[in-house]
């Protein structure tokens, strides 16, 4: 069974991320039983800029993908990184056109 004490500095670190930069956009946040935190974001617009602002401030280099959901091209992004010493997992996603754009 996983300590409870990874999943409060987890929560702790997600804390304050979000009170030193609150400028970072809104993200879907869960944190597993082994503390990782897992962020995401699903939405009809560019997320480029999204997932570089987390980046700015954790570090690391996301990685992209794109995929097929209800019939359109999807574009996404993902970053793993470690920020004071918890794992993060943030993974965005939105229309392939608007990447293709901006790109």
């Amino acid at each position: 069974m996983a300590s409870k004490s990874n999943q409060i500095s987890a929560m702790v670190a997600l804390t304050e991320l979000l009170r030193e930069h609150p400028e970072l956009p809104s993200l879907d946040w869960s944190v597993s039983a082994g503390g990782f935190l897992h962020g995401s974001w699903t939405g009809d617009e560019d997320v480029r800029p999204l997932i570089d602002a987390y980046a700015a401030v954790l570090g690391g280099d996301p990685s992209d993908f794109s995929y097929s959901r209800s019939g359109g091209r999807r574009a996404g992004f993902a970053l793993k990184t470690v920020w004071r010493d918890v794992e993060f997992d943030l993974w965005v996603s939105g229309p392939a056109r608007m990447q293709a754009v901006t790109a």
